[in-house]
């Protein structure tokens, strides 16, 4: 057997070596290429000059996520970026659908690119589009195999001289713009604009990529959110700039039917030699974009493994390359399908569309871990103005998706449901169940009912209780209910009133002993004997005439002869508007211990308060008991804890 330090592969963690210009370029060139070299072409034709609009308020409805993304990276700079986020903050099943969400999304965008790139080809050499395609995304698969460090120098060459071209762009056409080629600036109106921007979404999907890198970068918490922040402002002012050159310069019904839209623009101010620069810009963007997202994509099935939701093998990491070997190559192998037999246009659409479900879940996922208040989610940055960014991100995105139309739409549901499935079928008896959102609402509640509890105990107790002898029953049975009615009433100042269908016990119940407890208490005593047939009809109609706030009844044994008491007694518990209490067949006389079982969730603040009051009443003791399965998490198991310290 092989010694493992010799081992070419393990399943330890990645090398950090991306500082923060590797960063910037990474996360820019996974942003800049067919959004801007193919989409807004398509968006004209929706929005007409608003496109320009469309391009910085798609980035405005990223920046939220981008927020958010930042802070949750600082605080977990581990591989799996927004699947990580998400699994954590809401469980495994959630963080399944993300993860397979964003890394088909991430393989969709680059096979896309890749299409893009060989059409763009074109300008140069006639050639067979998808074998060129699949070629070059060979070529990415065995760049990435190399190492990141390699990759992230070749990544930054290309943004580096994608984003001077574009510049020169942005100069050189700006003085050649016609004016009336912006009016009227809302030809399609507001949908037409809402539309538009929903389109090209996807033009600033790559943003938070950077983010399943942080296991690789040099001081994640300062890096990454600026890193992210960064680019994104970036793009927000790229984008708009270069489609106001676009607008400006071309003929409406020219640039509405183009897919080139960078060229089409060029051959009017940039001449013969302009357009050949602007298309090698193209290459090199849509190539760029391309290779980030095989870099960030490849990451996803990492961080799966890791939490146990994909095969082991996912997770072995190349000894001397510090990449993850096996995430590489099945994205590769899935990349190289797509670019060869599926037609990516509307892969591309359907990715923006879940994508924008994805950033809801993102801001979601911030939302979880900040209320959840977990000693080890400590950020080094965070989101400014919480939490309102992240309600405007998740109302914005959710009306962008109203947008996208039908087919968009089924296509992320088909991968939410092959999420669910993977989930159901592979990482559903393995994953770690716990979650930042389960802890929020478990703590919340917690909170909500020791404060329940906590009032109730105050109260002093109940200030009108109704006891009912529904059946023949020994007058030692009776003396319990009545004398469990002096325990939870209020004193002084309480009422009980007794309801007796049994004629025997008339004058036994309560006694003499009772009453004067009673009167020595301060509370008032009442008693009816009654023959009604519709008994429970009877004790319904007294409960809401007298405003009775407590029912105490006997709970017979279950036999033949007394389950026509039992069915009036499970009516008047569903039905009556007081809380209730049942005791079981038995006599109790004095009481030293009183025991409150849980069965894991908080306890019922009745029951609290009923403990509480009979403690009061026979100076008893109290103890809590949660029964939790053998099986349960840690993070369960302390949350009992603190409950119970909470109840102390």
């Amino acid at each position: 057997m092989r010694d493992s330090d010799h081992s070419s592969e393990t399943t330890g963690a990645l090398r950090r070596s991306l500082g923060l210009y590797a960063v910037l370029t990474i996360s820019i060139g996974a942003m800049i290429g067919s959004g801007i070299f193919v989409l807004p072409g398509l968006a004209f034709s929706i929005a007409g000059p608003s496109v320009i609009l469309a391009f910085f308020l798609a980035g405005f409805v990223v920046l939220p996520a981008a927020l958010s993304q930042s802070e949750m990276a600082t605080a977990m700079p581990e591989a799996g970026g927004t699947y990580l986020y998400i699994d954590r903050a809401m469980g495994p099943l959630m963080g399944t659908i993300a993860g397979f969400g964003v890394w088909f999304s991430l393989v969709f965008k680059a096979a896309f690119a890749l299409v893009g790139l060989s059409a763009y080809l074109e300008f140069f050499v006639e050639h067979p589009e998808r074998p060129i395609a699949a070629a070059l995304a060979v070529l990415l698969i065995i760049v990435n195999l190399m190492g990141v460090h390699q990759t992230a120098k070749f990544q930054t060459a290309l943004v580096s001289t994608v984003l001077v071209l574009l510049a020169g762009f942005i100069i050189f056409g700006t003085p050649s713009t016609d004016p009336e080629r912006f009016q009227p600036f809302l030809s399609e109106g507001v949908n037409g604009l809402l539309s538009a921007t929903a389109v090209v979404f996807v033009s600033y999907i790559g943003v938070t990529k950077v983010a399943s890198l942080a296991e690789e970068i040099k001081r994640p918490g300062r890096t990454i959110p600026l890193g992210i922040l960064t680019s994104v402002g970036i793009a927000m002012l790229l984008y708009p700039a270069v489609v106001a050159v676009m607008v400006g310069v071309t003929p409406a019904s020219e640039l509405a039917q183009t897919e080139t839209p960078v060229l089409t623009a060029a051959a009017h101010f940039l001449g013969t030699s302009g357009t050949y620069v602007v298309a090698g810009a193209a290459v090199l963007a849509l190539l760029s974009m391309a290779n980030a997202g095989v870099i960030a994509s490849a990451r996803y099935p990492l961080a799966m493994a890791r939490n146990s939701l994909a095969p082991p093998f996912l997770a072995r990491i190349g000894h001397k390359s510090g990449v993850p070997v096996a995430g590489i190559s099945v994205t590769g192998v899935l990349l190289i399908l797509l670019v060869l037999f599926v037609p990516l246009i509307e892969l591309a659409k359907l990715a923006s569309a879940f994508q924008l479900l994805v950033f809801v879940l993102v801001n979601i996922a911030l939302i979880a871990f900040r209320e959840s208040h977990l000693d080890w989610y400590q950020p080094k940055f965070r989101s400014p103005l919480y939490p309102l960014p992240q309600a405007f991100g998740i109302a914005a995105a959710l009306l962008l998706l109203t947008q996208m139309g039908i087919v968009p739409l089924v296509g992320a549901l088909t991968i939410v449901l092959a999420g669910v499935v993977w989930y159901r079928a592979f990482g559903q008896s393995r994953a770690v169940k716990e979650s930042a959102a389960r802890d929020a609402l478990r703590l919340r509640e917690n909170a909500r009912l020791v404060q329940n509890s906590a009032n109730a105990v105050a109260s002093g107790g109940r200030r009108h209780v109704l006891v009912l002898f529904r059946r023949p029953t020994r007058p030692a049975r009776q003396q319990t209910l009545f004398r469990m009615a002096m325990r939870l009433t209020a004193a002084p100042g309480g009422r009980i009133h007794v309801i007796n269908f049994d004629a025997r016990t008339q004058r036994m119940v309560p006694t003499a002993t009772d009453l004067a407890r009673a009167e020595e208490l301060g509370i008032a005593v009442t008693t009816q004997q009654y023959t009604d047939e519709d008994r429970r009809g009877m004790v319904h109609l007294f409960v809401e005439q007298e405003g009775v706030d407590l029912f105490i009844a006997d709970l017979p044994q279950d036999l033949r002869a007394t389950r026509h008491i039992t069915r009036d007694l499970r009516w008047l518990r569903e039905n009556l508007i007081c809380d209730s209490v049942y005791l079981r067949n038995r006599a109790v006389d004095e009481i030293d211990r009183i025991a409150v079982l849980g069965t894991g969730g908080p306890y019922d603040p009745v029951k609290i308060e009923m403990a509480d009051h009979i403690a009061r009443y026979e100076t008893a003791s109290i103890r809590f008991v949660h029964l939790t399965p053998e099986d349960a998490p840690p993070a369960f198991a302390e949350s009992i804890r603190a409950y119970h310290e909470q109840l102390g």
